[in-house]
């Protein structure tokens, strides 16, 4: 069970580094209520400024989703907490939470201390960018080229700090679509910044 846990979270939380290398032009996708899409560039994303910060030092990542948000959002598995290291964000804290109905998949919301939103908006990985506000906040929605099983959202919530929401497929038959993939990721960054923001 441990070993089957382990590699829940490396998956859902590490699969972004074999995803990132240069960028690539940008798709969009239609805004989720509670989200705005704002403007997209191929590279060099320029975001607007964050009203203010939130730092997530000291933020338990499991607290970002309340039972009755997991219940709303059909994650219905326990929330598992991990620390470890990635290539892209250094040492950082995860929570992973997986639903199965109505679409079978897996949550990862990873605090990041170590770099802020700029890891994603300088134009070094290889992923289709849009930026959007999500809660008010500046974020950027990555959808991974040449990899149709996850989508994420990184939220700037403060200097050299940052959010990673990702929503990735759970593996059942047919494939959850990168479209509903990446709605689903919006759906989560705006539950977990109402959550940040009510701390």
């Amino acid at each position: 069970m441990q070993r089957a846990l382990r590699t829940i979270i490396g998956v859902v939380v590490v699969v972004v580094v074999g995803a990132v290398a240069c960028s690539t032009a940008p798709t969009a996708d239609p805004p989720v209520p509670g989200t705005t899409t704002t403007t997209t560039a191929p590279s060099g994303i320029a975001l607007p400024p964050r009203p203010r910060d939130i730092p997530v030092d000291g933020v338990e990542p499991c607290s970002l989703l309340t039972a009755e948000q997991r219940a709303a959002l059909g994650l219905d598995g326990n929330p598992i907490t991990s620390t470890g290291s990635t290539q892209i964000f250094g040492s950082a804290r995860s929570c992973i939470v997986r639903g199965s109905d109505p679409l079978e998949v897996a949550v990862g919301i990873t605090l990041v201390t170590t770099t802020g939103v700029e890891r994603f908006t300088g134009g070094e990985l290889a992923a289709n960018l849009t930026t959007i506000t999500v809660g008010g906040f500046p974020a950027v929605l990555a959808r991974p080229v040449g990899l149709d099983s996850f989508c994420s959202v990184e939220l700037d919530v403060a200097r050299g700090q940052m959010i990673d929401v990702q929503f990735r497929d759970g593996g059942r038959k047919p494939p959850v679509p990168l479209d509903r993939l990446c709605h689903g990721a919006e759906q989560v960054a705006g539950e977990v910044m109402a959550s940040l923001l009510a701390h």
